[in-house]
């Protein structure tokens, strides 16, 4: 039996002697090897609630997105993308690159690892967000955007705003619950405009909870509705701004958005929009970014920044941008084109140039471009006319509309108990009709 044991340390010492050097056991005699390869990321989200995500080294950006879209349950993830801050000169927000190595990326450009759920593609019709939750997230985004003064308003616009908020959040009007020093703990206004506003927040806060009392009977879904249509009216929604100089070194702001590009002059106060159907190309090379336009005698822009990083990242976002709005607003069969094609070339190692067309260029230069912003990527889809009679054969049978003095006996007679459909796209700010809104249907309370 001692022989037994003595064996057993002899082996045992034999054992630790031959291990590699530094090599260590755990308390647990495990050696976990996976644990090398993965690492834990924090993600906050739009109601500023974090959630933490395990990935592995090598997994992409898109990786982690899909991840939070998942968990959140968003049905149109499309809107979405993660920021970082970046470490580079000012604190300044960037979006991640979904198709390459989201820890590289992070390691080299960011602050710190730490992700941030935001809106990247915005659009120009409420009726285009169909998933409750997306709709309930986009709603949080344009809600920052307005507090934060990314998007100017003045004192009615934001009284407004805010009464669509308060029903959107807390549900009809209850004058026991929702108390005027209940409401002031909560935040619905810019501070730009309190601070220009006479009466201070005590009146923009009094405005709108008397607008908030007439709400009565509005889903939370539809004040959500409304709040997002009005914000897509105001200056600053969807833009991304940029700070650059011109070949006079003179400060321009460049904002990005779904529609094109806008430069703007600070010291002049002028500004001029670039749709994306007037621009053929946005080039970057090393620290300049270049606007090419679709007419002949409209000349080139060009801007030069601090960093040549800094030119390329707007490139890629106006190449993001306008991919989006080819990919949404204008992809319609009768608006398709043959003759879109993506023209780029860069000095990246991890991109290939993929070039649709003869460029004169000297070799010793490498630019980077994005040509035919103009146009379609996709090709012309050719439907003859039996297709068509095909395609009408499939079309549901619609009920013939009745005239005027039978809709009105509908109304008055049969429809009086019958729920009333609400359309929440609001043309103009001024005067909200929200009588289609008001029916029989029970509000419903996220909190």
């Amino acid at each position: 039996m001692w022989q037994c044991v003595w064996e057993q340390k002899i082996l045992k010492f034999f054992y630790i002697a031959t291990m590699p050097f530094k090599f260590h056991l755990k308390r647990s005699r495990q050696y976990n090897v996976v644990s090398k390869n993965q690492y834990v990321i924090c993600i906050e989200l739009l109601d500023t609630t974090s959630i933490e995500c395990t990935l592995n080294i090598d997994s992409l950006g898109q990786e982690c997105l899909d991840n939070v879209v998942q968990r959140l349950g968003l049905g149109q993830p499309e809107f979405f993308g993660l920021r970082y801050i970046s470490r580079h000169g000012s604190p300044s927000p960037r979006w991640v690159d979904m198709d390459k190595p989201l820890k590289r990326q992070l390691e080299k450009e960011a602050k710190n690892f730490s992700l941030y759920l935001r809106i990247m593609y915005y659009v120009t019709d409420v009726q285009l967000i169909q998933d409750e939750i997306t709709r309930y997230h986009y709603y949080l985004q344009l809600k920052s955007d307005v507090l934060e003064s990314k998007i100017q308003c003045n004192s009615r616009q934001a009284s407004l705003l805010a009464s669509y908020s308060m029903q959107a959040e807390f549900g009809n009007y209850d004058a026991e619950r929702h108390t005027t020093e209940c409401l002031q703990q909560c935040s619905f206004f810019p501070k730009d405009v309190i601070q220009a506003e006479p009466g201070g927040p005590d009146a923009l806060l009094h405005n709108a909870l008397c607008q908030y009392k007439n709400l009565g009977g509005v889903t939370q879904a539809a004040a959500e509705e409304l709040y997002i249509s009005i914000v897509m009216q105001l200056e600053g929604y969807g833009n991304e701004t940029f700070t650059a100089k011109d070949n006079n070194n003179t400060e321009v702001i460049l904002g990005i958005s779904i529609n094109g590009i806008m430069l703007a002059y600070p010291k002049s106060q002028l500004t001029h929009f670039y749709r994306w159907k007037d621009i053929s190309n946005v080039i970057n090379h090393k620290k300049t970014f270049r606007i090419e336009c679709q007419s002949d005698s409209e000349d080139a822009k060009q801007f030069i920044f601090n960093e040549s990083r800094d030119a390329k990242y707007v490139w890629r976002f106006c190449i993001a941008q306008h991919t989006f709005y080819m990919q949404h607003q204008e992809s319609r069969p009768s608006e398709r084109s043959n003759n879109g094609y993506f023209d780029s070339d860069t000095n990246d190692s991890g991109e290939q140039a993929v070039s649709m067309e003869n460029r004169n260029m000297d070799d010793h230069m490498h630019w980077t471009s994005y040509n035919d912003l103009s146009t379609s990527p996709y090709p012309v889809v050719s439907v003859s006319s039996t297709d068509i009679n095909n395609l009408r054969a499939l079309l549901p049978s619609y009920r013939p509309a009745p005239d005027y003095e039978t809709a009105v006996q509908m109304k008055y007679n049969n429809g009086g108990n019958a729920p009333q459909p609400y359309y929440a796209n609001q043309s103009t700010i001024v005067g909200p009709d929200i009588s289609c809104l008001l029916g029989n249907v029970v509000n419903r309370s996220r909190y």
